[in-house]
């Protein structure tokens, strides 16, 4: 009904779950490490708990998009309301297995089989039991004894068991300890702040193809936090229906009074109890309003500030061991300062060497999980393999929805980029060159891991000695623009293409969708000008250069972050 009126494609805020939608908050991103945390691991149970309209349907879905049918085989099981016998057939009917058998062991037989023969290809099988706080007490039974297949060594299938807080509740029944004390790995999914609220209604919008017909003034979005409590749901419900109220009074432009209208047309208040509203939004506004005053005050006159102190990084579960070769810095023997009349020469020399006292594995964690910091995702905690680069890294990066787009030239043009980055060094060992992450540039030094010479930061000059020319940019292609498009190609996601090249100054037609010869020449003009190769199917470089301009999120950059 307002799409035409605001300028959208679709409807921004609907209830049924569409992937194009998806947005991850950090609670969302926290809860999707945990759980591919447990299964990696191979912990057995993992629990997943979250209040109604959380995400926690959008959390399994990414996590299933994530999991690549040749090293994972999936099961999703979103109808708990089942008999033991029952939830044993839906099982082994998801995973393609015969599923007929009225008798519960030659059902399991079945599916041990199948357990046995995909550990053996070295694929990981996941069950994944949506709103499981509906299960019965014996069918989460009849689930303990399916987690009872296993080898000498392993689990032979990781269950995901996701629901309402009543699960919880259910899991502390003492028929069912002998479940619960198996559940190694637990999240309980928080809602949304009030700056992720902003950023998601920002971002719905901005997939449904807004082109600035509309827009939440700040205090309408506050407003809109305070009544959801940061439930993504609930929001969806909400904005909509100011929308629609703001279509129907012929504004464009979301205010706290729109939406307090919404929120009466929603409750069906009476017109006492519209008044009681209008008056608590008032004063939620005015005390808003003075503790920002109170802050900004306090902000001013403070003698000196602090230097804020890092938190302490959360255990992922109660069972996780420690690595020392991964989670320590290796110690070393604080290196002599440089003299003035030291060639550039033996610097370069003095940076090799350095470099070749750490066990190149141990340099390549450091280096990721200085990337995983910047951008705020979770770091390698344990790792049995050789991180080798690219291939390896950039396979542990994608689970963590990151990726890696190759460059070669100067360092000068590297930093220009203004992303984070890893840099080949001259210093090789049994992985190839040694790769040292750069995750900040201030003036004429960078901050660089792992630490040499005994410094967590190097002179340009002196650090542009020892690469090799060679980098990759780490960088999230969160629109999911694909790499290679052809000549007149119309897709959704060139929209977000087009945007991007509109921000950078490179695109002023229409935004249509469509790769026509005018957004090829963005492509080419934006590519002239920051010294890509000329490709007129885009690239991946070019994807990952263009994302620095994405103001719907917010970036880490070498020279600190770009926000909406």
């Amino acid at each position: 009904m307002y799409t035409k009126y605001f300028g959208f494609n679709e409807k921004p805020f609907t209830l049924t779950p569409n992937p194009r939608f998806i947005f991850l908050s950090k609670h969302h991103k926290e809860a999707f490490a945990h759980l591919l945390y447990g299964i990696n691991n191979h912990y057995g149970f993992i629990e997943l708990i979250g209040e109604v309209g959380t995400g926690k349907t959008t959390v399994l879905r990414t996590l299933l998009g994530q999991l690549q049918e040749e090293n994972y085989r999936t099961a999703l099981i979103f109808n708990p309301c089942l008999t033991g016998s029952e939830l044993l057939r839906s099982i082994n009917h998801e995973f393609g297995l015969e599923a007929k058998s009225e008798y519960t062991n030659e059902l399991l037989a079945e599916l041990n089989r199948f357990l046995l023969s995909e550990t053996e290809n070295g694929r990981t099988v996941v069950l994944v039991i949506d709103e499981a706080q509906n299960l019965k007490p014996e069918v989460l039974e009849q689930i303990r004894l399916i987690s009872n297949l296993e080898t000498d060594n392993d689990k032979l299938i990781q269950i995901i068991l996701a629901g309402q807080p009543e699960l919880e509740a259910l899991l502390e029944r003492p028929d069912l300890r002998q479940l619960n004390q198996r559940i190694a790995v637990r999240y309980r999914l928080k809602s949304m702040s009030m700056n992720e609220t902003r950023d998601y209604i920002k971002h719905r919008m901005e997939i449904a193809g807004d082109t600035g017909g509309v827009s939440f003034t700040r205090y309408a979005i506050k407003w809109i936090h305070l009544y959801t409590r940061g439930v993504p749901r609930m929001i969806n419900i909400l904005c909509d229906r100011a929308l629609l109220i703001g279509y129907g009074d012929e504004r464009r432009r979301i205010t706290s009074t729109l939406v307090s209208r919404g929120i009466r047309e929603i409750l069906n208040l009476p017109q006492a109890g519209r008044q009681r509203l209008t008056l608590m939004a008032a004063a939620v506004i005015v005390i808003l309003c003075s503790l920002l005053a109170i802050v900004t005050v306090q902000q001013k006159t403070a003698a000196s500030p602090k230097q804020a102190q890092p938190a302490p990084s959360e255990t992922v579960s109660k069972n996780e061991a420690s690595d020392s070769k991964t989670t320590s810095a290796s110690t070393k023997e604080t290196a002599a300062p440089v003299q003035k009349t030291e060639s550039m020469s033996d610097v370069k020399t003095d940076i090799q060497e350095d470099i070749l006292t750490y066990d190149q594995h141990d340099f390549h964690i450091h280096a990721f999980n200085a990337i995983a910091e910047k951008w705020g995702v979770r770091p390698i905690k344990i790792f049995g393999g050789k991180l080798t680069i690219p291939d390896i890294f950039s396979k542990l990066a994608e689970k963590r929805n990151l990726q890696l787009a190759e460059f070669n030239g100067s360092l000068e043009t590297a930093l220009s980029y203004n992303l984070p980055l890893l840099a080949s060094t001259k210093a090789s060992g049994n992985l190839g060159h040694y790769f040292l992450a750069i995750t900040a540039h201030n003036g004429d030094t960078l901050s660089i891991s792992p630490s040499l010479k005994g410094k967590e930061s190097l002179a340009i000059k002196e650090l542009n000695q020892a690469l090799t020319g060679r980098f990759y940019l780490v960088w999230q292609n969160r629109g999911q623009i694909p790499t290679t498009l052809a000549n007149g190609e119309a897709r959704f996601e060139i929209r977000t293409l087009q945007l991007l090249l509109q921000k950078a100054g490179f695109y002023k037609e229409r935004i249509d969708g469509a790769y026509s010869s005018a957004t090829i020449k963005g492509v080419r003009d934006f590519q002239h000008a920051k010294g890509i190769t000329d490709n007129p199917q885009l690239g991946e470089l070019t994807l990952a250069v263009l994302s620095f301009y994405d103001s719907t999120n917010t970036i880490p950059t070498l020279k600190g972050h770009t926000s909406p």
